[in-house]
């Protein structure tokens, strides 16, 4: 299993880090679009009632067409920017009550709640590539920050855990090893920024990535809660040793705005 994951854990990198660097901001929409496609099929089949194919598709596409709207937006307004991000930090503070006062509870997975969590998110991405100013700079760091985050995680959880980070909604997390994700999510996300470019308030920097990691942690929580409301290990099976579409971007999809939303400061 972990060589599995592994193995596609590196093909997903490399892809993506190819679309990062050599594809122009318009086909990453169009990559974004796809990945919401997928990520809304496996949203509808969480929900208990048994949709038909149709119903699905529609969703799906509805999904797709929503990113690339909001990409729009995005392009024009930096206050949607800004009123996604909050709206984020709302949510995944709700998640963070849930930790720190060592509870469970139930979300389902509406449809409405769907198109919230995905379409702002992957519109994100796109923005952050198109950004006149380090684009691509900026979308390479988030990235980096969930990846090293969620891989520094899963192997100090493994030699470090010993105390439960949630264990009403995802059992298999630690503090160990979300500390670990954390402080190397941190240092990569800084040394990537520092070797670019010399940001005027270092202080800010590490401020922003620090909250960043918080958000991937928050947000991966997010989803293991409308798993367990859905009565689900993984969002799907499409990717060998990861689960689901959802299941590989649960991260991504808290720290893009977050970290979006904190750019707006430098």
């Amino acid at each position: 299993m972990l060589r599995t994951r592994v193995l596609t854990g590196l093909v997903l990198a490399s892809i993506a880090l190819l679309a990062l660097f050599f594809l122009p901001t318009i086909a990453i929409v169009g990559i974004t679009a796809g990945i919401g496609f997928l990520g809304a099929l496996e949203w509808v089949d969480l929900r208990r009632q048994a949709p038909s194919i149709a119903f699905r598709k529609g969703y799906a596409v509805l999904v797709a067409i929503g990113v690339v709207i909001l990409w729009r937006l995005f392009e024009h307004s930096i206050v949607a920017v800004g009123v996604v991000a909050i709206l984020w930090v709302g949510l995944l503070a709700w998640v963070g009550s849930l930790v720190i006062r060592s509870k469970g509870t139930s979300c389902s997975p509406r449809l409405v709640l769907g198109f919230f969590t995905i379409i702002p998110a992957l519109s994100l991405v796109p923005y952050l590539h198109g950004q006149s100013h380090n684009g691509v700079l900026q979308l390479l760091t988030v990235l980096l920050v969930v990846w090293v985050g969620d891989i520094g995680a899963y192997f100090g959880g493994r030699r470090f855990g010993r105390s439960a980070l949630a264990p009403m909604i995802s059992p298999g997390k630690t503090w160990e090893g979300a500390l670990a994700g954390a402080i190397l999510a941190v240092s990569t996300g800084a040394a990537i920024f520092f070797l670019f470019e010399a940001p005027p308030h270092p202080g800010i920097i590490f401020g922003v990535l620090a909250l960043t990691a918080v958000a991937s942690v928050l947000a991966d929580l997010f989803e293991s809660i409308l798993k367990r409301s859905a009565g689900k290990k993984d969002s799907g099976n499409l990717l060998p040793g990861h689960g689901g579409i959802l299941d590989r971007i649960d991260s991504l999809l808290g720290a893009v705005p977050v970290f979006s939303g904190l750019t707006l400061l430098f």
